[in-house]
């Protein structure tokens, strides 16, 4: 199954803490890499993100996707399992305070392409997360301030 692996990393002109919390909603996750729209989302006692739906779009058609928190360290790192019918992969988040209140946020996509037309539509999906990552992470650093 054809893969590939994508990292952007910005400063996010907010404390760690802000990041953070902003990571612990599911509305975040929206339109970075595969993840399109975001539903139903679960979180835990202290407001953690566990889980939520997702679906993304495959040349003209759409899927749904689940997506689950599988590892997380408060204000440090936090990594989401995707899991789709033509698209799978992780989704990590790492975060590193500055001495000036701002935040180097570094964000790694993995992507895996399966399915019956992964090798055909693959490409397509590369070429479109690698030029839309940048500008998505960026987005969402401008959405902090």
């Amino acid at each position: 199954m054809p893969q590939a692996t994508f990292t952007h990393q910005i400063t996010a002109d907010a404390p760690v803490e802000t990041v953070w919390n902003s990571l612990q909603k599911a509305t975040t996750w929206a339109n970075i890499g595969p993840v399109e729209n975001v539903t139903e989302s679960e979180v835990d006692a202290d407001g953690q993100l566990l889980s939520f739906k997702w679906s993304t779009s495959v040349a003209t058609k759409r899927y749904p996707g689940t997506a689950e928190v599988v590892a997380s360290e408060p204000q440090e790192r936090m990594v989401l399992d995707l899991d789709a019918r033509e698209v799978a992969g992780s989704l990590e988040t790492q975060l590193a305070a500055n001495g000036d209140g701002t935040t180097i946020v570094t964000v790694t996509l993995e992507v895996i392409s399966r399915g019956t037309m992964s090798t055909l539509f693959f490409p397509m999906v590369r070429e479109t997360i690698a030029n839309g990552l940048p500008a998505q992470v960026e987005q969402f650093a401008e959405s902090l301030g």
